[in-house]
Protein backbone atom coordinates (compact mmCIF):
# COMPACT_ATOMS: atom_id res chain seq x y z
CA UNK A 1 0.00 0.00 0.00
CA UNK A 2 1.14 3.67 -1.00
CA UNK A 3 1.93 5.65 2.19
CA UNK A 4 0.88 9.06 2.42
CA UNK A 5 3.88 11.45 4.27
CA UNK A 6 1.81 13.53 6.96
CA UNK A 7 2.39 16.95 5.32
CA UNK A 8 0.93 15.43 1.90
CA UNK A 9 -2.07 14.13 4.11
CA UNK A 10 -2.35 18.19 5.77
CA UNK A 11 -2.17 19.66 2.79
CA UNK A 12 -5.30 17.67 1.33
CA UNK A 13 -7.01 18.30 4.62
CA UNK A 14 -6.04 21.96 4.24
CA UNK A 15 -7.62 22.42 0.35
CA UNK A 16 -10.64 19.97 1.85
CA UNK A 17 -11.61 22.24 4.43
CA UNK A 18 -10.95 25.06 2.47
CA UNK A 19 -13.18 23.75 -0.51
CA UNK A 20 -15.74 22.65 2.14
CA UNK A 21 -16.06 26.60 3.77
CA UNK A 22 -15.67 28.22 0.57
CA UNK A 23 -18.86 26.29 -0.30
CA UNK A 24 -20.74 27.28 3.46
CA UNK A 25 -19.87 30.94 2.60
CA UNK A 26 -22.42 30.29 -1.02
CA UNK A 27 -24.77 28.36 0.82
CA UNK A 28 -26.57 31.32 2.41
CA UNK A 29 -26.28 33.58 -0.61
CA UNK A 30 -27.95 30.84 -3.10
CA UNK A 31 -30.36 29.53 -0.14
CA UNK A 32 -31.80 32.79 -0.21
CA UNK A 33 -32.67 33.08 -3.39
CA UNK A 34 -36.24 32.83 -5.09
CA UNK A 35 -37.18 29.46 -6.84
CA UNK A 36 -36.59 29.85 -10.17
CA UNK A 37 -34.66 32.93 -10.06
CA UNK A 38 -32.55 33.81 -13.01
CA UNK A 39 -28.82 34.58 -12.53
CA UNK A 40 -28.88 37.79 -13.17
CA UNK A 41 -31.80 40.50 -14.05
CA UNK A 42 -31.14 42.44 -17.06
CA UNK A 43 -32.48 45.81 -17.17
CA UNK A 44 -31.99 48.19 -20.10
CA UNK A 45 -31.85 51.87 -19.07
CA UNK A 46 -32.31 54.31 -22.10
CA UNK A 47 -31.47 58.36 -21.73
CA UNK A 48 -29.73 61.02 -23.69
CA UNK A 49 -26.31 60.43 -23.27
CA UNK A 50 -24.80 62.78 -26.15
CA UNK A 51 -26.04 65.79 -27.91
CA UNK A 52 -27.96 69.07 -26.13
CA UNK A 53 -29.86 66.81 -23.99
CA UNK A 54 -27.30 65.06 -22.26
CA UNK A 55 -27.13 67.62 -19.03
CA UNK A 56 -30.64 65.43 -18.73
CA UNK A 57 -29.71 61.93 -19.05
CA UNK A 58 -25.79 61.96 -17.89
CA UNK A 59 -27.27 62.69 -14.38
CA UNK A 60 -29.90 60.20 -14.67
CA UNK A 61 -27.26 57.39 -15.52
CA UNK A 62 -25.28 58.54 -12.59
CA UNK A 63 -28.21 57.94 -10.69
CA UNK A 64 -29.11 54.37 -12.37
CA UNK A 65 -25.71 53.49 -11.71
CA UNK A 66 -25.29 54.66 -8.10
CA UNK A 67 -28.66 52.79 -7.19
CA UNK A 68 -27.50 49.74 -9.02
CA UNK A 69 -24.94 49.22 -7.47
CA UNK A 70 -25.95 49.91 -4.49
CA UNK A 71 -28.65 47.45 -4.65
CA UNK A 72 -25.71 44.90 -5.45
CA UNK A 73 -23.89 45.65 -2.71
CA UNK A 74 -26.85 44.98 -0.51
CA UNK A 75 -27.67 41.65 -2.08
CA UNK A 76 -29.46 42.12 -4.99
CA UNK A 77 -33.40 41.97 -5.59
CA UNK A 78 -33.43 39.00 -3.00
CA UNK A 79 -30.02 37.55 -3.85
CA UNK A 80 -30.42 38.27 -7.45
CA UNK A 81 -27.65 40.77 -9.31
CA UNK A 82 -28.73 43.27 -11.18
CA UNK A 83 -27.16 43.83 -14.32
CA UNK A 84 -27.45 47.25 -16.16
CA UNK A 85 -27.15 48.26 -19.84
CA UNK A 86 -26.76 51.67 -20.89
CA UNK A 87 -28.63 52.54 -23.80
CA UNK A 88 -28.32 56.13 -26.10
CA UNK A 89 -31.45 58.02 -26.59
CA UNK A 90 -30.08 60.21 -29.52
CA UNK A 91 -31.85 59.49 -33.03
CA UNK A 92 -34.91 59.86 -34.28
CA UNK A 93 -38.42 57.66 -32.86
CA UNK A 94 -38.01 55.75 -35.52
CA UNK A 95 -34.24 54.85 -34.21
CA UNK A 96 -35.29 54.11 -30.90
CA UNK A 97 -37.76 51.87 -32.18
CA UNK A 98 -35.63 49.43 -33.60
CA UNK A 99 -32.95 49.88 -30.66
CA UNK A 100 -35.85 48.33 -28.18
CA UNK A 101 -36.40 45.85 -30.62
CA UNK A 102 -33.03 44.76 -30.35
CA UNK A 103 -33.25 44.99 -26.65
CA UNK A 104 -36.38 42.52 -26.71
CA UNK A 105 -35.43 40.17 -29.21
CA UNK A 106 -31.49 39.95 -29.13
CA UNK A 107 -30.41 41.24 -25.40
CA UNK A 108 -33.51 39.33 -24.02
CA UNK A 109 -33.85 42.30 -21.37
CA UNK A 110 -36.62 41.83 -18.61
CA UNK A 111 -37.54 45.06 -18.48
CA UNK A 112 -36.58 49.11 -20.15
CA UNK A 113 -36.32 51.86 -17.96
CA UNK A 114 -36.45 55.17 -19.50
CA UNK A 115 -37.16 57.58 -22.01
CA UNK A 116 -36.84 61.37 -21.54
CA UNK A 117 -38.16 62.51 -24.97
CA UNK A 118 -42.06 62.57 -25.12
CA UNK A 119 -42.00 61.72 -29.11
CA UNK A 120 -39.71 58.45 -28.07
CA UNK A 121 -41.48 57.31 -25.62
CA UNK A 122 -44.68 57.69 -27.53
CA UNK A 123 -43.26 55.47 -30.45
CA UNK A 124 -41.60 53.01 -28.15
CA UNK A 125 -44.97 52.10 -26.14
CA UNK A 126 -46.56 50.16 -29.22
CA UNK A 127 -43.39 48.28 -29.47
CA UNK A 128 -43.35 47.73 -26.00
CA UNK A 129 -46.99 46.58 -25.82
CA UNK A 130 -46.18 44.18 -28.63
CA UNK A 131 -43.08 42.38 -27.60
CA UNK A 132 -44.43 41.85 -23.84
CA UNK A 133 -41.71 44.07 -22.52
CA UNK A 134 -42.29 45.47 -18.98
CA UNK A 135 -41.23 49.02 -19.76
CA UNK A 136 -40.97 51.90 -17.24
CA UNK A 137 -41.10 55.24 -18.63
CA UNK A 138 -38.81 57.57 -16.21
CA UNK A 139 -39.15 61.43 -17.12
CA UNK A 140 -41.63 61.51 -20.83
CA UNK A 141 -44.12 64.10 -20.02
CA UNK A 142 -46.71 64.34 -22.07
CA UNK A 143 -49.87 63.16 -20.74
CA UNK A 144 -51.19 61.15 -24.09
CA UNK A 145 -48.75 58.58 -23.19
CA UNK A 146 -51.58 57.34 -20.15
CA UNK A 147 -54.57 59.11 -21.51
CA UNK A 148 -54.76 58.12 -25.34
CA UNK A 149 -53.22 54.33 -24.45
CA UNK A 150 -54.56 51.57 -22.71
CA UNK A 151 -51.25 50.22 -21.39
CA UNK A 152 -50.37 46.55 -20.09
CA UNK A 153 -46.34 46.54 -20.50
CA UNK A 154 -45.95 50.65 -20.07
CA UNK A 155 -45.85 52.11 -16.45
CA UNK A 156 -44.87 55.98 -15.80
CA UNK A 157 -43.72 56.38 -12.58
CA UNK A 158 -44.03 59.74 -12.45
CA UNK A 159 -46.89 62.75 -12.83
CA UNK A 160 -47.33 63.87 -16.41
CA UNK A 161 -46.89 67.25 -17.69
CA UNK A 162 -50.34 68.68 -16.63
CA UNK A 163 -48.98 68.62 -12.99
CA UNK A 164 -46.22 71.33 -14.26
CA UNK A 165 -48.39 73.54 -16.11
CA UNK A 166 -51.26 73.35 -13.04
CA UNK A 167 -48.81 73.98 -10.13
CA UNK A 168 -47.61 76.69 -12.40
CA UNK A 169 -50.19 78.69 -13.18
CA UNK A 170 -51.57 78.38 -9.50
CA UNK A 171 -48.14 79.64 -8.25
CA UNK A 172 -48.18 82.65 -10.87
CA UNK A 173 -51.29 83.89 -10.24
CA UNK A 174 -50.62 83.36 -6.77
CA UNK A 175 -47.83 85.85 -7.10
CA UNK A 176 -49.56 87.89 -9.23
CA UNK A 177 -53.34 87.47 -8.82
CA UNK A 178 -53.75 90.99 -11.37
CA UNK A 179 -51.99 89.40 -14.26
CA UNK A 180 -53.66 90.21 -17.85
CA UNK A 181 -51.39 88.84 -20.50
CA UNK A 182 -49.40 85.65 -20.90
CA UNK A 183 -47.24 84.24 -23.86
CA UNK A 184 -45.77 80.60 -24.27
CA UNK A 185 -42.03 79.70 -25.95
CA UNK A 186 -42.00 75.97 -26.05
CA UNK A 187 -40.71 72.84 -28.66
CA UNK A 188 -43.01 72.13 -31.38
CA UNK A 189 -43.88 68.45 -30.42
CA UNK A 190 -46.25 66.76 -27.85
CA UNK A 191 -43.85 67.76 -24.86
CA UNK A 192 -44.71 71.35 -25.81
CA UNK A 193 -47.96 71.79 -27.02
CA UNK A 194 -48.94 69.96 -24.37
CA UNK A 195 -47.29 71.87 -21.55
CA UNK A 196 -48.06 75.43 -23.26
CA UNK A 197 -52.03 74.15 -24.08
CA UNK A 198 -52.53 73.02 -20.58
CA UNK A 199 -51.14 75.87 -18.65
CA UNK A 200 -53.01 78.21 -20.95
CA UNK A 201 -55.88 76.32 -20.33
CA UNK A 202 -55.51 76.46 -16.16
CA UNK A 203 -54.33 79.90 -16.11
CA UNK A 204 -57.76 81.03 -18.29
CA UNK A 205 -60.27 78.68 -15.79
CA UNK A 206 -58.21 80.66 -13.19
CA UNK A 207 -58.42 84.24 -14.73
CA UNK A 208 -60.72 84.15 -17.48
CA UNK A 209 -59.95 87.83 -18.43
CA UNK A 210 -56.43 87.06 -18.79
CA UNK A 211 -54.94 87.70 -22.80
CA UNK A 212 -52.59 85.38 -24.87
CA UNK A 213 -50.33 87.60 -26.76
CA UNK A 214 -48.09 85.41 -28.34
CA UNK A 215 -47.42 81.50 -29.10
CA UNK A 216 -44.26 80.89 -30.02
CA UNK A 217 -42.95 77.29 -31.43
CA UNK A 218 -39.16 76.37 -31.80
CA UNK A 219 -37.52 72.83 -33.04
CA UNK A 220 -36.34 70.40 -30.34
CA UNK A 221 -33.24 71.68 -28.52
CA UNK A 222 -33.04 74.56 -31.03
CA UNK A 223 -30.19 76.37 -29.42
CA UNK A 224 -30.81 79.22 -31.48
CA UNK A 225 -33.73 81.59 -29.93
CA UNK A 226 -32.75 85.04 -30.38
CA UNK A 227 -35.53 85.63 -33.27
CA UNK A 228 -38.29 84.30 -30.40
CA UNK A 229 -36.87 86.24 -27.69
CA UNK A 230 -37.29 89.67 -30.24
CA UNK A 231 -41.02 88.11 -30.34
CA UNK A 232 -41.77 87.71 -26.83
CA UNK A 233 -40.08 91.36 -26.14
CA UNK A 234 -42.06 93.13 -28.43
CA UNK A 235 -45.12 91.24 -27.37
CA UNK A 236 -44.69 92.31 -23.84
CA UNK A 237 -46.55 89.75 -22.08
CA UNK A 238 -46.83 90.44 -18.31
CA UNK A 239 -45.63 86.07 -17.48
CA UNK A 240 -43.99 83.64 -19.69
CA UNK A 241 -44.34 80.23 -19.81
CA UNK A 242 -41.55 77.85 -20.89
CA UNK A 243 -40.95 74.18 -20.85
CA UNK A 244 -37.65 74.45 -23.13
CA UNK A 245 -35.56 71.42 -20.98
CA UNK A 246 -32.08 70.31 -21.05
CA UNK A 247 -29.10 72.14 -23.46
CA UNK A 248 -31.80 74.02 -24.64
CA UNK A 249 -32.94 75.82 -21.69
CA UNK A 250 -29.38 76.73 -20.48
CA UNK A 251 -28.68 78.24 -24.11
CA UNK A 252 -32.08 80.23 -24.25
CA UNK A 253 -31.46 81.75 -20.40
CA UNK A 254 -28.23 82.64 -22.04
CA UNK A 255 -29.53 84.77 -24.66
CA UNK A 256 -32.78 85.93 -22.96
CA UNK A 257 -31.16 87.20 -19.84
CA UNK A 258 -28.65 90.11 -20.86
CA UNK A 259 -31.68 91.67 -22.91
CA UNK A 260 -34.11 91.91 -20.39
CA UNK A 261 -36.55 88.98 -20.72
CA UNK A 262 -36.34 87.85 -16.60
CA UNK A 263 -36.17 91.58 -15.67
CA UNK A 264 -39.51 93.00 -17.07
CA UNK A 265 -41.68 89.76 -17.23
CA UNK A 266 -42.35 87.12 -15.07
CA UNK A 267 -41.08 83.56 -16.18
CA UNK A 268 -42.24 80.36 -15.37
CA UNK A 269 -39.42 78.02 -16.37
CA UNK A 270 -41.69 74.41 -15.71
CA UNK A 271 -37.74 72.33 -16.09
CA UNK A 272 -35.75 75.19 -14.79
CA UNK A 273 -34.60 73.70 -11.20
CA UNK A 274 -32.30 70.78 -13.48
CA UNK A 275 -30.48 73.78 -15.14
CA UNK A 276 -29.60 75.65 -12.18
CA UNK A 277 -26.29 73.70 -11.25
CA UNK A 278 -25.21 73.99 -14.91
CA UNK A 279 -26.52 77.99 -15.28
CA UNK A 280 -24.05 78.97 -12.32
CA UNK A 281 -24.78 83.01 -11.98
CA UNK A 282 -26.54 82.83 -15.22
CA UNK A 283 -29.69 82.21 -13.91
CA UNK A 284 -31.64 85.36 -12.91
CA UNK A 285 -33.09 86.09 -9.73
CA UNK A 286 -37.16 85.86 -9.00
CA UNK A 287 -37.48 83.28 -11.69
CA UNK A 288 -40.65 80.88 -11.27
CA UNK A 289 -38.61 77.51 -11.30
CA UNK A 290 -39.69 73.87 -11.20
CA UNK A 291 -38.15 70.68 -10.61
CA UNK A 292 -40.81 69.27 -13.14
CA UNK A 293 -43.95 68.25 -11.07
CA UNK A 294 -41.55 66.16 -8.57
CA UNK A 295 -42.15 66.57 -4.91
CA UNK A 296 -38.80 68.04 -3.49
CA UNK A 297 -35.18 68.54 -4.64
CA UNK A 298 -31.85 67.89 -3.04
CA UNK A 299 -32.75 70.68 -0.11
CA UNK A 300 -35.90 70.27 0.02
CA UNK A 301 -37.55 68.42 2.02
CA UNK A 302 -34.41 69.15 4.61
CA UNK A 303 -32.28 66.06 4.09
CA UNK A 304 -31.32 66.31 7.61
CA UNK A 305 -34.15 65.08 9.00
CA UNK A 306 -35.04 62.54 6.16
CA UNK A 307 -32.59 59.72 6.06
CA UNK A 308 -33.36 58.45 2.58
CA UNK A 309 -32.87 61.88 1.19
CA UNK A 310 -29.38 62.44 2.78
CA UNK A 311 -28.27 59.07 1.61
CA UNK A 312 -29.32 59.63 -2.03
CA UNK A 313 -28.12 63.53 -2.13
CA UNK A 314 -25.02 62.79 -0.45
CA UNK A 315 -24.37 59.54 -2.26
CA UNK A 316 -25.15 61.21 -5.77
CA UNK A 317 -22.82 64.21 -4.41
CA UNK A 318 -19.97 62.37 -3.12
CA UNK A 319 -19.01 60.39 -5.80
CA UNK A 320 -20.33 61.96 -9.68
CA UNK A 321 -19.53 65.85 -7.82
CA UNK A 322 -23.14 67.35 -8.55
CA UNK A 323 -26.59 67.47 -6.44
CA UNK A 324 -29.39 65.14 -7.61
CA UNK A 325 -31.93 67.21 -9.86
CA UNK A 326 -35.14 66.37 -10.92
CA UNK A 327 -34.50 64.09 -13.77
CA UNK A 328 -32.26 62.24 -11.11
CA UNK A 329 -34.91 61.66 -8.66
CA UNK A 330 -37.37 60.28 -11.44
CA UNK A 331 -34.79 57.53 -12.19
CA UNK A 332 -34.48 57.53 -8.65
CA UNK A 333 -38.71 56.85 -8.70
CA UNK A 334 -38.76 54.79 -12.11
CA UNK A 335 -36.04 51.94 -10.43
CA UNK A 336 -37.13 51.76 -7.33
CA UNK A 337 -40.91 51.02 -7.84
CA UNK A 338 -39.45 48.45 -10.65
CA UNK A 339 -37.92 46.79 -7.39
CA UNK A 340 -40.77 47.43 -5.26
CA UNK A 341 -42.99 45.37 -8.33
CA UNK A 342 -40.80 42.45 -8.20
CA UNK A 343 -41.02 42.29 -4.04
CA UNK A 344 -44.47 42.83 -3.80
CA UNK A 345 -45.26 40.24 -6.65
CA UNK A 346 -42.55 37.38 -4.63
CA UNK A 347 -44.30 38.44 -1.31
CA UNK A 348 -47.67 37.10 -3.03
CA UNK A 349 -46.69 34.25 -5.21
CA UNK A 350 -45.13 32.43 -2.18
CA UNK A 351 -41.45 33.54 -2.93
CA UNK A 352 -41.51 32.45 -6.15
CA UNK A 353 -39.19 34.13 -8.90
CA UNK A 354 -42.03 36.32 -10.51
CA UNK A 355 -43.28 36.09 -14.25
CA UNK A 356 -43.42 39.38 -15.86
CA UNK A 357 -47.26 39.01 -15.80
CA UNK A 358 -47.12 38.83 -12.00
CA UNK A 359 -44.76 41.92 -11.22
CA UNK A 360 -47.23 43.81 -13.67
CA UNK A 361 -50.11 42.94 -11.48
CA UNK A 362 -48.42 43.94 -8.13
CA UNK A 363 -46.96 46.97 -10.19
CA UNK A 364 -50.79 48.39 -10.45
CA UNK A 365 -52.28 49.94 -6.88
CA UNK A 366 -48.54 50.13 -5.44
CA UNK A 367 -47.22 52.78 -3.25
CA UNK A 368 -43.41 52.99 -3.21
CA UNK A 369 -41.14 55.62 -0.97
CA UNK A 370 -38.57 57.68 -2.71
CA UNK A 371 -36.04 60.55 -1.13
CA UNK A 372 -38.99 63.56 -1.59
CA UNK A 373 -41.64 61.34 -0.40
CA UNK A 374 -44.73 58.44 -1.68
CA UNK A 375 -45.22 57.65 -5.24
CA UNK A 376 -48.59 55.70 -6.32
CA UNK A 377 -49.23 53.85 -9.45
CA UNK A 378 -53.00 53.97 -10.41
CA UNK A 379 -54.73 51.38 -12.51
CA UNK A 380 -54.13 53.40 -15.59
CA UNK A 381 -50.36 52.82 -15.06
CA UNK A 382 -49.94 56.73 -14.38
CA UNK A 383 -48.48 57.28 -10.82
CA UNK A 384 -49.00 59.89 -9.03
CA UNK A 385 -47.70 62.46 -6.06
CA UNK A 386 -46.90 66.14 -4.78
CA UNK A 387 -44.44 68.69 -6.16
CA UNK A 388 -43.15 71.66 -5.20
CA UNK A 389 -42.19 75.19 -7.04
CA UNK A 390 -40.38 78.56 -6.40
CA UNK A 391 -38.51 81.32 -7.18
CA UNK A 392 -34.05 81.33 -7.83
CA UNK A 393 -32.71 82.75 -6.00
CA UNK A 394 -28.10 82.84 -5.81
CA UNK A 395 -26.93 81.19 -3.17
CA UNK A 396 -22.97 81.81 -2.44
CA UNK A 397 -22.64 78.77 -0.61
CA UNK A 398 -23.36 76.95 -3.59
CA UNK A 399 -22.06 79.00 -6.11
CA UNK A 400 -25.45 78.62 -8.04
CA UNK A 401 -29.59 79.83 -7.74
CA UNK A 402 -31.48 77.56 -5.26
CA UNK A 403 -35.37 77.79 -4.93
CA UNK A 404 -36.85 79.90 -2.34
CA UNK A 405 -40.35 80.67 -1.45
CA UNK A 406 -40.99 77.11 -2.39
CA UNK A 407 -44.97 75.86 -2.31
CA UNK A 408 -46.18 71.99 -2.31
CA UNK A 409 -48.70 71.00 -4.00
CA UNK A 410 -50.69 67.49 -3.06
CA UNK A 411 -51.25 65.11 -6.40
CA UNK A 412 -55.14 65.77 -5.89
CA UNK A 413 -53.96 69.23 -6.60
CA UNK A 414 -52.68 69.43 -9.98
CA UNK A 415 -52.90 65.92 -11.68
CA UNK A 416 -56.54 64.99 -13.20
CA UNK A 417 -58.34 62.29 -11.26
CA UNK A 418 -58.39 58.75 -12.55
CA UNK A 419 -60.38 58.25 -15.43
CA UNK A 420 -60.74 61.99 -16.32
CA UNK A 421 -58.69 63.27 -19.23
CA UNK A 422 -56.90 66.56 -18.40
CA UNK A 423 -58.84 68.52 -20.96
CA UNK A 424 -62.62 68.05 -19.17
CA UNK A 425 -60.35 68.21 -15.32
CA UNK A 426 -58.82 72.06 -16.38
CA UNK A 427 -62.66 72.92 -16.97
CA UNK A 428 -63.00 72.29 -13.48
CA UNK A 429 -60.09 74.30 -11.39
CA UNK A 430 -61.07 76.84 -9.04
Amino acid sequence: MRKVSGSTAYRWLSLFISGFLSVLAIVPATAGMPAGAPSELKVAFVDFFSGPAATFGVPDKNTAVWLVDKWNQEGGLRGVKVKLLIVDEAGTPDAQVVQFRRLALDEKVNAVVGYTSSANCLAVAPAAEELKVLTVIHVCGTRRLTEDNRLTYVFRTSDHQAADSVMGARYLLAMDPTVKTIAGANEDYAWGRDSWTDFKDAILQLKPDVKVVAELWTKIQAGEYSGEISKLLAANPEAIHSSFWGGGLITFVEQAAPRGVFKDHLVYLSTGEQALQDLKRDMPEGVVVGPRATDGYFLYPDPQTRSLQSSFVHGLKTRFGRFPDYPSHRTYQALEGLRAAYEKAMDHNGGRWPSTEEVIKAFVGLTWQTPYGPVTMRSDHQAVHGAIVGLTKFDPTYGFAIMSHIRAFKAEEIMPPLGVRTHDWLKTLK
